[in-house]
């Protein structure tokens, strides 16, 4: 007599049965363990490696000595000498020279050109032309060509120009003496002796007691240098 199971019986021996298999599939799974050392094979880095940041010189030498300082008012491009710290001699004003700059942008374009030609020992400061503009460019020791200061802008005369932004280097290359133009550090102030005198006066005293001269092509920046910056500092006193 042939024996049928109760659905109670069927529903058990079903669980049963499903238990079996899943835990079959569990025991031949393989087990891998995480990697945490490396990405896995395909799998791209996002990021590259960086290099390692060189630690910070400290050597006076990287000292900038050309910097853009507002002085009374004025946007001036100043010269601390190695051998006098703390002295600063302003050598250009970069004032209401036009163009579309500002005088901030252009002093501190003309600063950061001279710091950037200083190690090669400046020579002279000139005239030229660069892709048909006017330029005042300034020679090296290291470096025959003249290298751009700054652009002129269109319709001014460039040694005139040239003359009136580095006008204390131009007063001193034409033999005025050195204490009257330079701008110097007293106490943390600095201050222009040749500018005071001029405003306290109202009267231009940049050519008294000299002859007529005819401009100079070239402003000679050696005596305007420290040794240290290959120039002879005869007229840094």
């Amino acid at each position: 007599m042939q024996k049928f199971l109760s659905f109670h019986q069927v529903t058990h021996w079903g669980k049963q049965a499903m238990r079996l298999s899943l835990f079959s599939l569990l025991a031949s799974a393989t087990w891998m363990p995480p990697s945490s050392a490396t990405p896995s094979q395909g799998i791209k880095q996002l990021e590259p490696d960086l290099p390692e940041l060189e630690p910070a010189s400290t050597n006076p030498a990287d000292t900038p000595r050309f910097t853009c300082q507002l002085v009374d008012g004025s946007y001036t491009v100043m010269y601390e000498p190695d051998s006098q710290p703390g002295a600063f001699y302003a050598w250009a004003k970069p004032t209401t020279l036009g163009g579309g700059w500002s005088e901030e942008r252009r002093c501190n374009e003309i600063s950061r050109r001279l710091e950037f030609y200083r190690p090669d020992g400046l020579l002279e400061l000139q005239t030229g032309l660069e892709n048909g503009y006017d330029i005042v460019c300034a020679t090296s020791v290291r470096d025959s060509a003249c290298r751009i200061v700054f652009t002129v802008p269109p319709g001014q005369d460039p040694q005139l120009t040239r003359d009136r932004v580095f006008e204390n280097l131009t007063i001193a290359d034409r033999g005025e003496s050195t204490q009257a133009i330079n701008t110097f550090v007293d106490g943390g102030r600095s201050f222009d002796i040749l500018g005071q005198l001029n405003r306290e006066l109202g009267i231009d005293l940049s050519n008294l007691g000299q002859n007529p001269r005819s401009r100079s092509s070239a402003i000679n920046l050696r005596p305007f240098l420290d040794p240290a910056d290959g120039g002879t500092g005869r007229r840094l006193r």
